[in-house]
C-alpha cells in the first residue's frame, strides 16, 4: 500500500470518527433537553411525589424532634432548628433514592437549588405549626383569664 492511500485511508477514517463524535454528541444533547422537556412538562407528578416523600419526612423529624416544642408553645432553638431541618433534608433524600434524588437534583439544576427547595419546604411546615399555634392561643386565653 502506497503512502497516498494511507494517508488518505486515514485522513478519511479521522473524518468518519469525528463526524460519529458529534452525531453522538448531538444525539445524547437532543436526549437530554427532551427529557428536561418532559420533566417540565409532568411537573406535577414530579412534585406529587416530592411532596409525599417530603411530607412523610417532616412527619417523621416532627414527632421526633418538634412535637414537644409545639406542646410546650416554644419554638426550636437555632442550632436545634438547623439540626432539625438538616434531618429532615437528609431524610427525604434518603426516602427518594438514588434514581428519583437524581431525577430532581436534575429537574432544579444542582444539589444545592434541590436542597434549598427541601429546606423552605421544612421552614413552612415549621412556621405553619398548628399544634403550636394552638397551644399559644390556649396559653394566652390562660393569661387573659387570669387577669
Amino acid at each position: 500500500m502506497s503512502i497516498a492511500v494511507a494517508i488518505t485511508i486515514g485522513f478519511v477514517y479521522t473524518w468518519i470518527c469525528v463526524l460519529a463524535t458529534v452525531w453522538i454528541t448531538q444525539s445524547n444533547k437532543s436526549k437530554r433537553e427532551k427529557h428536561r422537556l418532559d420533566q417540565v412538562v409532568n411537573f406535577s407528578s414530579y412534585y406529587a411525589v416530592l411532596e409525599y416523600h417530603m411530607g412523610r419526612a417532616y412527619e417523621i423529624i416532627y414527632k421526633d424532634r418538634i412535637l414537644i416544642y409545639s406542646l410546650e408553645s416554644t419554638k426550636l432553638d437555632t442550632k436545634d432548628f438547623l439540626a432539625a431541618s438538616k434531618a429532615f433534608g437528609s431524610l427525604v433524600l434518603r426516602m427518594l433514592g438514588p434514581n428519583f434524588r437524581k431525577e430532581f437534583v436534575d429537574l432544579y439544576g444542582d444539589e444545592e437549588t434541590f436542597f434549598f427547595i427541601l429546606t423552605e419546604y421544612f421552614n413552612q411546615k415549621y412556621e405553619d405549626d398548628e399544634i403550636r399555634k394552638g397551644s399559644m392561643d390556649e396559653l394566652m386565653e390562660k393569661e387573659v383569664e387570669a387577669d
